[in-house]
Order: C-alpha cells, then structure tokens, then sequence
C-alpha cells in the first residue's frame, strides 16, 4: 500500500506527498477544461486558489523533507565516528 523510498523502505510520507502531488495536478487539469458536459449531463470546475495549492503541497513536502533528514541524521543502524560526522557536517 505504501510507495518505498530510495531505502527500499515502505514510507508513508512519500506516499501522502505523491498522493497530494496527483490532487492538486488533477485539480489543475480539471480547472484548465472548465467544464465537461454529455447529453444533458454537465459537470463544471472551479479552480482551487493558488495560496491553498500552494499551502497543501507546502506542508505535505515538508513533512516529507523533515522526516527524510531527521532519518538520515540520527538513524541508529548508522554508526558514525566523531570524524565523520564533522565531515559530514560542513
């Protein structure tokens, strides 16, 4: 259910982040028809505001990015020595 990262880790904030990806693309393409009718069927859109795209997206990849560093940076099966991590640092 969940995508796997670059670790080959099943992680759900990836997930969320391409799920919301797809939200607001099809939100967009949905906005660019305007409306789609067949028969007496008819169905419109209405654009989503940029500032609320914008927030979604903004939240959902930074949660992402925040638990991809905070992974990287104190994952316990990784053992550095103090050299490397001053390394690692700069």
């Amino acid at each position: 259910m969940w995508i796997k990262n670059t670790s080959g880790k099943k992680d759900a904030m990836l997930t969320f982040a391409v799920i919301a990806f797809a939200v607001v693309t099809f939100n967009i393409l949905l906005a660019t028809l305007n409306s789609v009718s067949h028969g007496t069927w008819n169905i419109s859109f209405e654009p989503m505001e940029a500032a609320t795209l914008t927030a979604y997206l903004g939240a959902t990849f930074g949660a992402y990015v925040s638990r991809r560093w905070t992974t990287a940076k104190y994952d316990p099966e990784k053992e550095m020595t103090a050299e490397e991590e001053f390394f690692n640092d700069e």
